[in-house]
């Protein structure tokens, strides 16, 4: 369900009266079965509400508050375009286009600090073309599958086979002709239940220690699961996530962003877990 009238900006009209009134309220409103939110304040000249300069102020505020937590909570681009399937695979301008729109929200609502300059593009398809645009547009890597499979289902960009087997062991490929350096998403937590979620995860572990494996693991999920009105709905979603999380920090792996562990030329893996 999508909420396509209400009041949820704080200190800005007649709803919200602070921003953690707002928090609530949007807590609430999931709980109900709402997806999506349009907020509409009310503003008019002969209202008294917070219009101009004001709102300004508030814009500003919410860009602090996700400042201040860019620590561990970071946007960036994946897709506009869902379908037709690998809709950027060999469309370098509507990739361009796409992610100059969307990029240029993201810093004007989130700010820099907030934005991550790794990604994932939607079906890990982009030609080598499309991956060096990406790398004039400030991306430093790009994140993918690398199946051991042929053709697009690999989900592996433009990269070969033998680059791929190097991705999933967890190392780090440098690519000059685009400039990017590519990672390994080691495990896509809604595509396995619980248990096998658990089974990989140590399976992966276990490879690190048997020098198989780099100690860089990646998780990917796509947190529409999470929500009950959702088609494909996992009421075990939330406690894959935190078993996955537990298990991986039991055996004292942190929290990273790729790109802080990525230089500009890199090669190989980490001696951290992480």
């Amino acid at each position: 369900m999508i909420d396509v009238h209400c009041h949820i900006l704080p200190e800005v009209d007649d709803g919200a009266e602070s921003m953690q009134q707002a928090i609530n309220m949007a807590k609430i409103a999931q709980e109900e079965g709402i997806i999506k939110m349009i907020a509409t304040p009310h503003y008019h000249p002969e209202f008294k509400y917070e219009k101009g300069e004001e709102l300004k102020r508030i814009r500003e505020r919410f860009k602090k508050e996700l400042k201040e937590n860019s620590g561990w909570l970071k946007f960036s681009f994946h897709a506009r375009h869902n379908d037709p399937p690998y809709p950027y695979e060999d469309d370098v301008a509507l990739l361009e286009r796409d992610f100059e729109d969307v990029m240029s929200q993201l810093n004007r609502i989130a700010g820099p600090d907030a934005v991550a300059r790794t990604t994932t593009i939607h079906y890990a398809a982009a030609s080598p073309e499309g991956c060096s645009m990406l790398g004039n547009h400030g991306i430093r890597g790009l994140i993918g599958m690398f199946y051991e499979k042929t053709g697009r289902e690999a989900l592996h960009y433009h990269l070969s086979p033998d680059e791929a087997e190097k991705l999933r062991r967890g190392e780090f490929v440098y690519d000059a002709q685009t400039g990017l350096t590519f990672a390994h998403n080691d495990i896509i937590l809604n595509q396995h239940g619980l248990g096998e979620t658990e089974a990989i995860i140590e399976n992966i572990i276990q490879n690190v220690e048997r020098r198989q494996h780099t100690p860089f693991i990646q998780l990917m999920t796509h947190e529409q699961y999470f929500y009950e009105d959702y088609a494909a709905w996992q009421p075990d979603f939330e406690e894959k996530l935190h078993s996955a999380l537990r298990i991986l920090h039991q055996n004292g792996y942190r929290p990273v962003f790729l790109e802080d562990v990525i230089g500009g030329k890199t090669e190989g893996g980490n001696t951290e877990k992480q």
